[in-house]
């Protein structure tokens, strides 16, 4: 080799080495450049926060010192924060916030972040970025969060195993406290952390508007006008978790066991990368343990949403299913004007089903009828098994869903609802929707809620005045059959719609976020039934494996209690978990009432009805044969 040919090889030798060194130290100052405009920006945030807290700090110091001079009677707090920040007001966290919006009142440019908007606490006078700004994978919106290094239980810690398909064809939403707006799909347009409970919900819309709808941009008002005439589904997203029953197992009166949840991702893992069994677990109950001792020895993963279709899992893993917010209604229902007459009176919004009875029981005639899930109208009735299905398979297309399927709610999905309602992240104290006109047999109405947890009204009585309210609240005055006065126990009786503050106790989340209807209503019809010589129209109607729990007849006797034992190992659906035994008023947790379907009565009906008080609730489960005519339903989309 020639001294040329090897300076030429060292030489490029020399050259890559350069490059590679040179490369090394570009990504190094990349990555450090990248990392002091994220610190940056970080740093930037916080003075944004600390300016807006200020002006709005100082505003509010000026106008207490200006009230102070007035005579009379003085603005409080909460009017004061309102009148500085001029916009409209949201439940958030459980504190009502008002949307700063008046920036020439408080001589500041508010700072913009996205889509997220600045509000202040009507309380505490604390400002708050919502949604937030992220920064080393924490999501920061007030000063509090800041200063206390943001809890461990923040959002990305609690979101990054919860993963929530939005189904094509509907629309994301959240609500500003006044109206539903569409979301910002990219932003964390929910939160189910226990001290927000924001559940997902999306909305579906009538197919002669349905284009326009799925071009508006996020943050677009959908008003109450809009919310009437053209949305014709909502749904709540249930996301995939594992559970632990820590007391209470397999027990029953006026009790209620605790129930524990971990969010996780279709491998199982929780955000730690802890994973989950689907096998049940062991418990104390083999030991002899009762009541509070009762528990589970592990966590397992909800079987609603394995592919473990035997105990009600669907034809494959799911990260979550999407709920019917409300009770199945049917499209030829109508929601027109109730308007003020001498029985009734209107002082907000007058808007509920007319002809309750006639529009709620009917025969299902109409080839064109579909399910709506609508709140302020009569549930669908009078509607035979079969057609039940067969309209719940066909909603996910009639709604514009297009990766999606559709089907009666099964008995594990119900109990999927049910035990994330009773864990720390639901509303563990649901009222009854305990609405009742008393003209026409079982008038229900989808939405209302009660005055109290087990409130409810009887059969048989006549109205004679119903006011509308400002709150949200109906206010109805009754008689007995035969026109006389009842006392104050019955009459007059206070019910709330589900956009209202009284209307919030009836949502599995305390806020509107969540489910109704689920105590009280309609009893609502599962896609769950023994399987003895009586259930041939069930078999006819679930054809698959996946859309049914079935539950085996005892061979000792076909009845309640032999059944109920027989069925011992199901979980999930809360049946034997959460009730003593499967027979008898009160057996329940809160006291619901249970009993196992057997012989003729071989389905399952859950949540009871609007006039069993005590006795109804998430945890309620009763038998019948299949083709009540006052018995209602409820639907799933999966994908």
């Amino acid at each position: 080799m020639s001294l040329l040919k090897k300076n030429v090889g060292i030489s490029l030798i020399a050259l890559i080495i350069t490059i590679i060194v040179i490369i090394i130290l570009a990504a190094i100052t990349i990555n450090g450049v990248s990392g002091i405009l994220e610190r940056s920006r970080y740093a930037k945030f916080c003075a944004d926060l600390d300016a807006v807290q200020e002006a709005v700090s100082q505003a509010y110091g000026t106008a207490v010192l200006e009230e102070a001079k007035k005579p009379g009677e003085k603005k409080n707090s909460q009017q004061i924060y309102q009148e500085l920040a001029g916009g409209d007001a949201i439940l958030y966290r459980d504190r009502e916030m008002y949307e700063i919006t008046n920036e020439s009142g408080l001589g500041i440019k508010l700072p913009t972040y996205g889509s997220s908007k600045w509000y202040v606490d009507s309380q505490t006078g604390d400002v708050y970025l919502l949604y937030g700004f992220e920064y080393n994978g924490k999501v920061y919106r007030s000063k509090t969060d800041i200063q206390g290094g943001i809890e461990e239980t923040d959002y990305a810690k609690f979101h990054s195993v919860i993963t929530v398909d939005i189904p094509a064809g509907s629309i994301p939403v959240i609500h500003n406290g006044t109206n539903w707006v569409i979301a910002d799909k990219n932003s964390d347009w929910y939160d189910y952390r226990e001290n927000v409970r924001q559940w997902a919900n999306v909305f579906t819309i009538d197919a002669d508007v349905r284009n326009e709808y799925l071009s508006k941009p996020a943050g677009t008002v959908i008003t109450d006008e809009q919310v009437e005439n053209d949305v014709i589904g909502m749904f709540v997203y249930i996301p995939r978790y594992a559970y632990q029953i820590t007391s209470y197992l397999h027990s029953g009166g006026n009790v209620a066991g605790n129930i524990d949840i971990v969010f996780i991702n279709q491998q199982n893992q929780d955000y730690e990368g802890k994973e989950y069994q689907e096998e049940y677990p062991s418990t104390t109950l083999a030991e002899g343990a009762t009541g509070e001792a009762a528990q589970m020895n592990d966590f397992v993963v909800h079987p609603a949403f394995t592919d473990n279709a035997a105990n009600g899992g669907w034809e494959h893993d799911l990260d979550g299913i999407w709920v019917a917010k409300f009770e199945a209604s049917s499209s030829t229902t109508e929601l027109v004007e109730d308007k003020s007459t001498d029985s009734v009176i209107v002082e907000g919004k007058g808007k509920i089903t007319t002809n309750i009875d006639t529009q709620g029981r009917k025969s299902n005639t109409d080839e064109n009828e579909y399910i709506t899930i609508r709140p302020n109208v009569t549930s669908w009735r009078n509607i035979d098994i079969v057609d039940m299905v067969n309209h719940a398979k066909a909603m996910a297309a009639k709604h514009g869903l297009t990766d999606a399927t559709s089907h009666h709610i099964k008995n594990s999905e119900w109990g999927a609802v049910a035990y994330l309602t009773q864990s720390i992240y639901g509303n563990t104290t649901l009222y009854n929707n305990s609405y009742y006109e008393g003209e026409g047999s079982y008038t229900v109405v989808t939405g209302m809620v009660g005055s109290t947890p087990d409130d409810m009204i009887y059969n048989g009585y006549k109205k004679t005045k119903k006011i509308y309210h400002e709150d949200g609240s109906i206010v109805i005055t009754f008689t007995d059959s035969s026109g006389n006065a009842l006392g104050s126990k019955y009459s007059p009786k206070t019910y709330y719609q589900y956009d209202s503050a009284g209307g919030y106790h009836g949502s599995t989340t305390g806020n509107i976020y969540g489910i109704y209807d689920l105590a009280g209503g309609a009893w609502e019809y599962t896609a769950g039934y023994v399987t003895n010589d009586n259930s041939a129209k069930q078999k006819q109607a679930y054809t698959n494996a996946w859309e049914k729990n079935e539950y085996a007849v005892s061979t000792e006797a076909d009845n309640a209690a032999n059944n109920y034992v027989a069925n011992a190992e199901k979980f999930g659906d809360a049946v034997f978990e959460t009730s003593e035994f499967g027979e008898g008023s009160g057996n329940g947790w809160n006291q619901d009432y249970t009993y196992f379907p057997c012989g003729r009565a071989v389905s399952f009906l859950r949540g009871s009805y609007f006039g069993d008080g005590a006795w109804t609730g998430i945890f309620y489960f009763d038998d019948d044969g299949g083709g009540a005519l006052i018995n209602g339903f409820r639907t799933v989309v999966v994908q």
